[in-house]
Parts: C-alpha cells; structure tokens; sequence
C-alpha cells in the first residue's frame, strides 16, 4: 500500500472515529435534556379513582391525570370524571388526598370530544406541580413524554414512554402523538422536552402509533368555566385568553437542531443475540437469545445462550447465522423464566458477563435503552419504571378446583368441566389430603399451596372419598389470555403468555415481539441491562435485569 493511500485509509478512519464521538455526544445531550423534562414532571403525575368518602371505598377504575398548581388544580379526561365527586387522589411519593371534580366539556354531536376535565384537590396543602405549556406552539416531530398509570400493570407509581408529535392538531382537534397509550393512561399528561403539560391522553386506534391527545390551550381557553361543577353538552360561552408561549421561537429553532434529533444509528454489539428454535406441543418455535460470555471462578471460559424458558421446547438447537448448532442445556430458573444452555463451539462476539459485577447497573427512568436482533437491527426505548414486583395473576395455574371456605379436612366444593381436577378424578365432597407430600389440613393453605406452581408443572395430589385413600399426579394447565374487544388488546404480535410473576422487574416502552423475547437490552453507552422477558400489553416490555441473571449464572455454573 503507498503512502498516498495510507493517507487517505487513515483520514477515513479518523472522519469515521470523530462521527462516532459527535453521535454519542448528541446522544447523551438528547437523554439529559429527556431526564430533566422527566424530572420536572414525575412528581405532579397522579393516579386516581372514584371514592365515596362516606363508605371510605373505591367507586370507579383507576384513571391518571397531572397537577398543574401548588393549590392542586388536576387537569384530566373528562371521560373519566364526574362532576361534583369525589375522587382519591396518590402522587407518585406515596402522598394521598381528595379531590373533587369540577367541570368538563363533551360536546353531544361529537361523543367523546373535546374531553376536556377538571378537578381540584380539597385538601389543605401545597402539592407537586407541572407547568402547563402551550399546545398552539407544537411542532412535528417534537419529542414529547408520557407518564401515567395503565391499568393492567396496577402499580402505584407511574411508568414513562418516549415518542414524538405525529399531527400537532388532526381532524378532530386533538393532538397524536407516538407515545403509546392503553386503559388506565386516560387523563394522564403529555409533556414536551421542557417538562410542560402539552396535552392529555383521551383515546387510541388500533395502530400503535395513533395516540390521541387532548390540547391543553383547551384547559386555558376555559379554564373559568371549568371551575363550576358542570357538565358542557357545547363549549362555553365564558372564553378566557390564550397567551402566546414564551418558549415559541426558541423552540421552533431547537426542533432542526440535531440535539432533538439525534443520529441513534452508532455502532452495536456485534453477535449479542441469536434464536433458539425447538418444539412446543408439536409445532415449532423460534424465540431470540442472548449470547454470554462468562469466566467461571476456576478460570474457564464458557459461552452461553440466555433466553425465555417457557418459550421454548424439546430438540433445541441454536441457530447461528442459519446454521443449527447443537446447545447444552445447563439451568432452568422457573421464578424468573430463564433457560440458559451451553455452546461447545465459539462465536465471535457476545457480550461479556462479569458474574462478580454485584453493584449492576443503574436503573433510571428516562435512560435511553436499545434491543437488538439476530440481524444486528436495533430498537429504541426508554427505561420506563423503577423496580417493581409483578404478582403472578395471568399466570396462575389452573387446577379447576376451589374448596369449602374454612373447611377442615379440606373439602372440594366445585370442579371446573374438562379440568386438570376432573380429569384426575377429583369430585366434590371429596376431601383433600396432601400436594406433593405436603399436608393441606385447613381450606387457608390450599390457594397459597397451588400459587407456588406454574402452568404445565406436574402436582401429585393424595384424597380422600367414599372409596378411601386415592393418589394421582396431575399436570397444571394455564388460564390462558383473557379477550377484550378493546384497540388496546390489538396490537401487532399480542401479549406474551407468560408475563407476569416476576420479582424486581423493570418496563420500556419497545414494541417487542413475542419471539423477539430473550433479546438483549443495552444503555446507549453499550452496558448490557438486561433481557427482554414479555411483552405484558400494548405500553410495556418488561425486562429481567443483569443482577438477576448474573444470580442465575452464576448458581447454574457453580
């Protein structure tokens, strides 16, 4: 090679090398700018529900909505209130009030519009609040956040989605944006990158990307009419002044710099993820992995595949760049739904797992995270939750049995038709002896017993009837995905089976598949945060953290 070439190699790989660096700067620029919006605005987030102070009890699903002044005015969906009740009011740092519900305008020839609500907290104190911005100022593309409480994941604090402005006003007068919504966000508040309240989640389709946003000049426009508690079939008449934003100009020049629009398109970890294809109940399955590399205590080094156990199945085998490669399987972790399986030949690549790494990685609501595919394609999210617990409820296993309320022997009041009970022969009346050797002597023990096992976990059950002593071991069944006629249980792919009935969990807001479970998930500075474990609903993907899977790991190679 002559020098002139050399020269011209050298330059490449310099241009190349500080386009990196300006890509990661502005990376880094765009996740600060999203973290103080975040932190302006997480506080005055609020989850609420219908109340009747007098009972002291629940009246009404939960809804979200946002506080907007220290006094504790709450802008709202008018869909979710009612004006002159009584609502319970929690703030994401465990404080709980009253509120009242003020006035709201549904138009009667356009059911559902504008969907404008308003309440106002009547307790004393002084309260968390976000700033209102100004919808009229919006631009195309503009990044903006939601932080609200869906219903499915009921948790008490609120999980955070990242998107942009699709239509600053579509032909029903609302704002769409790409932040995904679902039962439960109603209410809740769309911020833009400043922390400001630009709009209020009213409504979705079936698209993921249509995500309909109540303005909220409409809340100043008639912010004196909304503080009688009414009911407005037409707009009010009382109209109040829409000032201009202050912020108008500037934020027509930020939205073409780069800082708001940064180049994610920087290089990855090559061969982090790979599939598994096996056989679940006759067909075949294919579900992503992710590929380990782990030093074991006495020096050896091991790759591994790391994916979601209850996806897949008998003759496992791994598919390397479409090649099928025999794997070994090492460990099973039912609790967190993890397989882990052992290559004998290398790959290039991988990522590398320190099992001795126990402070982890922090995780940060806002953090910029991306998941990557076999063919190296990447997909962006943003971390969406602090840890949290997901109790087992979708997956709870079906026995099709209940019992007599504080009966002592235990005894068996209904089998469910078809049931893994009836199949075993179970009849009401008959009494229940022991699950897996252990003695059920009290009707209190029997649903905590049955919630220790999983779908498909095979359960020897010993009873008692006329006939004496009978003993039969039975296979669990699932429950199976409840259907709803709802655009939020339409999403492209639907919801994992398995989703739920995990400890120390966090969400983002990627619209992962779900066979693309067990993809690896990295911060955009390239640390490895985890695995993609379900796709729980049409707002979240819930991810298994390193910890947890350096745990695992580490016990399976020990």
């Amino acid at each position: 090679m002559n020098n002139a070439i050399k020269g011209i190699v050298v330059t490449i790989v310099m241009l190349l090398s500080l386009n990196a660096v300006a890509q990661k700067k502005q990376v880094a620029k765009f996740q600060k700018t999203i973290a103080e919006a975040v932190k302006k605005a997480y506080p005055a987030s609020v989850r609420m529900w219908g109340f009747d102070v007098q009972q002291n009890q629940r009246t009404s699903a939960q809804f979200s909505g946002v506080v907007v002044s220290a006094d504790g005015y709450i802008l709202t969906a008018a869909h979710t209130i009612l004006p002159g009740k009584n609502y319970k009011v929690f703030f994401p740092d465990g404080r709980e009030c009253i509120a009242l519900a003020l006035g709201k305008i549904e138009n009667k020839e356009t059911p559902g519009i504008p969907d404008v609500g308003m309440m106002k907290i009547t307790d004393k104190g002084t309260y968390p609040f976000a700033e209102m911005g100004y919808s009229a100022s919006l631009l195309k593309n503009e990044p903006c956040i939601s932080i609200s409480y869906p219903e499915t994941l009921n948790q008490m604090l609120p999980t955070l989605r990242l998107g942009n402005i699709a239509e600053v006003k579509n032909e029903y007068g609302f704002i769409r944006s790409t932040c995904k919504m679902e039962p439960g966000d109603s209410g809740g508040p769309l911020f833009d990158y400043y922390g400001r309240v630009i709009g209020l989640h009213s409504a979705i389709d079936v698209s993921e990307e249509m995500n309909f946003e109540i303005p909220v000049d409409l809340y100043r426009r008639y912010w004196t009419a909304l503080n009688s508690e009414k009911l407005y079939t037409v707009f009010p008449e009382k109209r109040d002044s829409v000032k201009t934003d202050p912020l108008s100009l500037l934020l027509q020049k930020e939205s073409k710099q780069k800082a708001l629009h940064p180049d994610f398109n920087m290089p990855t970890l090559k061969n982090s993820c790979f599939s598994i294809k096996s056989m679940i109940k006759g067909k075949n399955q294919d579900i992503y992995a992710a590929l380990l590399n782990v030093n074991t205590a006495n020096g050896a080094k091991k790759q591994l595949l790391l994916s979601k156990n209850t996806m897949v199945g008998e003759q496992a085998k791994g598919d390397i760049n479409g090649v099928a490669v025999p794997i070994k399987l090492i460990g099973k972790d039912q609790e967190n739904d993890l397989v882990l399986f052992e290559l004998d030949q290398r790959i290039n690549g991988g990522i590398d797992l320190n099992i001795s790494d126990s402070d982890s990685v922090r995780i940060e609501m806002g953090k910029l995270l991306y998941s990557i595919d076999p063919a190296g394609k990447v997909m962006l999210s943003v971390l969406g939750s602090k840890l949290f617990n997901l109790p087992k409820i979708n997956s709870q296993p079906y026995l099709g049995a209940m019992v007599v309320y504080n009966s002592s022997p235990v005894q068996f009041s209904l089998i469910k038709e078809g049931s893994p009970a009836e199949k075993a022969g179970i009849k009401v009346g008959d009494e229940l002896i022991s699950m897996n050797g252990k003695l059920i002597k009290k009707a209190s023990e029997f649903a905590p017993e049955i919630m220790k096992y999983w779908a498909d976990d095979e359960v020897s059950f010993e009873w008692e009837n006329a006939s004496g002593k009978m003993s039969k071991t039975l296979k669990l069944e699932g429950r199976g995905q409840s259907v709803f006629n709802h655009p939020a249980e339409k999403f492209e792919g639907g919801k994992s089976e398995r989703r739920d009935g995990f400890n120390a969990i966090f969400t983002h807001d990627a619209a992962v598949k779900i066979n693309a479970c067990g993809s690896p998930v990295f911060d955009w500075e390239g640390n490895f945060y985890g695995i993609n474990i379900a796709r729980f609903s049409r707002t979240t993907t819930v991810v298994v953290p390193k910890k947890t899977i350096i745990d695992f790991v580490l016990k399976t190679i020990q």
